[in-house]
This record gives C-alpha cells, structure tokens and sequence, in this order.
C-alpha cells in the first residue's frame, strides 16, 4: 500500500466514522480502532475496496450500463453530480421519489409531464394563462425540476445503482434490492455490507471525504464517455445478393 494514498485518504477525513455507540458490528473488519470516543475507519482496507469498487464500476460502464447514483446527502450532492453529469449517467441529490425504480412506468408519465411543462415554459406558453393559472403551472414545475432534472433522459429503470450513505438512502437500497439490480455505497461504520454487492468504507459526513472518493470515481468512468465519443460509428449498408451471370444461348441457327 503506498504511503502517499493513505497520506490522502487522511488528509481528506475518510478515516472518520461515528460514534462508537451507533455502529453496525458488521463492519467491524474496516474499522481500525476508537480515539475519543469515534470509531476510526482503517483506511488499508479503504483503499483496497475503493480499488475493486472502481474497478467494478468500470467495467459496467464498458459494457454500456447506466449508473444511478443517489446522493441526497447534503454534503455529497455537488460532488455526485458533477461525477454524473461528467460521465455521462443519472442522478438524484434532491430528494428519492418513492417508486423511483419498483414503479418506474408511473414515474416515466411524471417525467414526461415535467419535459412538457419545461418546453412550454422555454416557449413562453405560459405568459397567456391566467396569473394564477400560471403561478400554479410554474409551482409544479418547479417540483419536478427538483424530482426529475437530470432523469430526463432515463428512459428506463438504470442498470447500477451507487448510494452515498447506505443508512442515509435506505429506500433507495430497497427498491433496488427488490429488483436484485447492483447497488454499490459508500458505508460508514454503521452501515450493513449484507445490502450492498460492494461497497466503500469511508466518511460520509464530510464534503472533503465525499469530494475525493467522487473525483477517484471519475477517474474510472470518465475517459469510457470520451473514448465513446472519439469512436466513429460504423455504417451498415446492406450487402447485394450476389447473382449469377446467365448466358443466353443463341438458338438460331447460324447462316450457312
């Protein structure tokens, strides 16, 4: 293990967990020991998972699957975002709608108002409604902007599912253990790795914790969107049945 990492990992507060009195036993092997009363995260075993997490993920994303990654924590909303956008994947940092995945086709009709609402807004439709009406149309807007903004494009249920907290995004887990999708997560020392097909043990109550686990994820799935980008695609064009050539054969007879 290089020095220089576990220097990073703890100069970015991952090694902090919680109180050692709010704990799941579960993660007793990522957990080097308590100093004032705080469980402190062994950051070997950190940076272990944090490798095969990365490493998983990507290769997922060769594949062409589609991760969601759930951060409504105040703390790891920026940070998980930006890793979306930048990847070219899902996000919800606002808030979970229940039945985001287990009742996806209700929430697909949701989503299609909220891009109908946005084109109308973008077209000044509103402007001839009534005040009220208006105020009305533009309140729900709102919502849904919160909900839906950067689920606009899913057009069904996601393929990977990542959490920032697995005690934090419970229903998240749920839903996405109820149609056994992969669900990866950031686990503090309360967390239950029983949830999850893997997970990083690490702080996830500092902005600085979840912003260089983020930028470490980025590092993995970024360049798959670029190679796919530079990669031109091959046009198909239908091959011609071969034909065989006939030859006629001349029945008249040849002048004498």
């Amino acid at each position: 293990m290089e020095k220089k990492v576990l220097n990073e990992m703890f100069e970015n507060l991952l090694h902090i967990g919680n109180k050692k009195n709010y704990w799941n036993p579960k993660m007793k092997d990522y957990i080097y020991g308590i100093v004032n009363g705080i469980h402190v995260i062994n950051l070997v075993e950190t940076s272990k998972k944090l490798d095969e997490v990365k490493n998983e993920l990507q290769e997922l994303a060769k594949s062409g699957k589609k991760i969601l990654f759930v951060a409504t924590k105040l703390q790891a909303r920026d940070a998980f975002s930006n890793l979306a956008k930048e990847t070219g994947n899902f996000y919800v940092t606002e808030k979970w709608v229940p039945g985001l995945l287990t009742n996806f086709k209700t929430i697909r009709k949701r989503i299609a108002t909220y891009i109908r609402l946005s084109k109308e807004a973008e077209n000044n439709a509103f402007d001839v409604l009534p005040k009220k009406e208006k105020a009305a149309k533009l309140l729900e807007l709102s919502k849904l902007d919160k909900a839906f903004s950067w689920l606009k494009e899913m057009k069904k249920v996601p393929d990977v599912v990542f959490v920032v907290d697995g005690v934090f995004e419970a229903q998240a887990v749920r839903e996405a253990n109820s149609l056994k999708l992969p669900v990866f997560a950031i686990l503090n020392t309360n967390g239950d790795p029983d949830k999850v097909t893997n997970f990083i043990p690490a702080n996830t109550n500092s902005v600085k914790s979840l912003d260089y686990i983020a930028s470490k994820l980025k590092e993995a799935l970024a360049w798959i969107k670029v190679v796919a980008k530079t990669k031109a695609p091959r046009k198909l064009t239908a091959k011609k049945p071969a034909t065989k050539k006939v030859v006629k054969k001349s029945t008249e007879k040849k002048e004498k």
